[in-house]
């Protein structure tokens, strides 16, 4: 990653166009998003290594996330709640609903590691990242598109190699070496773990995002903060845009 792409900022004045104006009527059980949203279609590269059009799930329901793997917190359960409404919408999902995660993270998310990802949780939908990790241009195309807020940081406290956002031990020991969660290899170790050095997480992503729920028409409909989410409710909306 380049020094020049450490702090990005990327306006979420889309998502604040697209809020619940006055005088709207308030039909979902997410946040509105009124006047609709269209989405510009895109390609990107999926975990498998190949191109992937969003055009080609024009006339479906589309549910897209925005995370990062190496996320140590929210991003895990956005993914479970979407494994859940997959389950759920059972038949319909695949053939009238899809589901889509797009990576904040393209510096560090390749093919390879997005698709370690799904496969560890069980995730069978496209996971999504940049062709070129050095050209990030198709994706923040996608996050202003979406009103994705990004911010890419260095911040290191404690001088450990790990950036704070990750590092689950604070105060390591001066000149020791650590794991990729900060904690010392020879002092900050809970019996059992096996001490294995990985590579220093120099950075943080912060995004501001949520998901969006697109209707049949290409346009962004709905939108849930990641702290929001109520896996039923969401269900309920994609129903009732469904039913459209």
């Amino acid at each position: 990653m380049k020094q020049s792409l450490i702090a990005i900022l990327l306006t979420t004045s889309v998502l604040l166009a697209g809020c619940l104006g006055e005088g709207e009527a308030d039909i979902f059980h997410g946040d509105d998003i009124a006047p609709p949203v269209p989405v510009d279609d895109f390609v990107l590269m999926d975990e498998n290594g190949h191109y992937y059009s969003f055009s080609q799930l024009e006339g479906k329901v589309i549910v897209v996330a925005f995370l990062f793997t190496r996320c140590p917190d929210i991003c895990p359960i956005v993914s479970a709640n979407l494994d859940f409404i997959s389950e759920e919408l059972g038949d319909r999902y695949g053939t009238e609903v899809a589901i889509l995660s797009i990576t904040v993270d393209p510096w560090a998310d390749n093919s390879s590691i997005l698709s370690a990802y799904a496969e560890q949780r069980g995730l069978d939908w496209p996971h999504l990242t940049t062709s070129n990790a050095s050209d990030i241009s198709d994706l923040e195309d996608v996050w202003r598109n979406f009103g994705v807020g990004l911010d890419v940081y260095n911040s290191d406290e404690d001088s450990d190699g790990v950036a704070d956002g990750f590092d689950t031990c604070s105060g390591t020991p001066e000149g020791e070496t650590v794991d990729d969660k900060g904690c010392g290899l020879e002092t900050q170790q809970s019996d059992g773990d096996v001490k294995i050095m990985h590579h220093p997480l120099t950075y943080w992503v912060d995004h501001t995002t949520g998901t969006i729920i697109v209707d049949k028409q290409m346009r962004q409909r709905v939108w849930w903060g990641d702290t929001d989410w109520n896996a039923e409710m969401v269900l309920e909306d994609i129903y009732l845009l469904l039913e459209e």
